[in-house]
């Protein structure tokens, strides 16, 4: 008798799930889906806000008004919006009521090329990355002969500056002459030839220490050019 009502009660737990799914399914079949927040991560950047990842929704025809939960699919909102070109990544979530939430991130830019030929940004990935009409951010500028070829180099060098505060501010501008690198800096008008972009540390450990103990010295406006090409040592070209 005990076995029987055990099984009496299983049978209706089961019964009592299926309405539930069946109530839930039938629920979703009439529920329209509803775009209810769009969340960018903190970013300095501003590639992407909540206005433009919508008008980028809507160019690309989601209608939320008229779509049933049952029929919408979140992974198509989520390729949709990282086929942008500043889109790193994204999540998309709803519930059953069929209220989405969007979670994204965006690249973020850590230099620009822009050379006669070519105009970018590398991420921080070093990754190529398209210029926004929307948003300019204030990073280092290559110009010259600067081509994919340098690209390593370049997101080396960058990664090393962008650790000091001092370089960070001070290099505004790398100009290649083929293979070899003209630093512009933001205080003081001389050209600083880098050579190569190798021996990164080292060369600019020789430049701060000139700047350090040379430079007030014999002033910021002596010099008009400062060769970093030759190992452990600084040549100097009086304007």
């Amino acid at each position: 008798m005990k076995q029987v009502f055990q099984i009496l009660k299983w049978g209706m737990l089961l019964a009592l799930t299926v309405v539930v799914l069946a109530f839930t399914n039938k629920k979703q079949d009439q529920q329209l889906v509803q775009l209810n927040q769009i969340n960018i991560e903190a970013s300095v950047d501003e590639f992407v806000t909540e206005q433009i990842a919508l008008e980028y929704i809507e160019k690309h025809n989601f209608d939320f008004d008229s779509v049933v939960l049952s029929e919408f699919y979140l992974n198509d909102l989520e390729a949709t919006l990282l086929s942008h070109p500043a889109v790193k990544k994204v999540e998309v979530y709803s519930n059953q009521e069929g209220v989405m939430n969007v979670k994204l991130e965006q690249r973020k830019a850590v230099v620009r090329i822009k050379t006669t030929s070519a105009d970018y940004y590398l991420d921080e990935d070093g990754l190529e990355m398209s210029l926004s009409r929307n948003y300019t951010p204030r990073v280092l500028v290559v110009s010259g002969d600067a081509n994919p070829l340098h690209h390593e180099d370049i997101f080396s060098f960058v990664k090393t500056i962008n650790k000091s505060e001092f370089w960070k501010s001070q290099i505004t501008q790398l100009h290649f002459q083929e293979d070899e690198v003209i630093l512009i800096p933001r205080v003081g008008n001389q050209k600083i030839h880098f050579g190569t972009l190798t021996d990164i540390n080292e060369k600019l450990e020789n430049l701060y220490q000139f700047y350090k103990q040379a430079m007030p010295l014999k002033g910021w406006q002596t010099y008009s050019d400062i060769s970093l090409k030759y190992s452990n040592q600084i040549v100097c070209t009086k304007k």
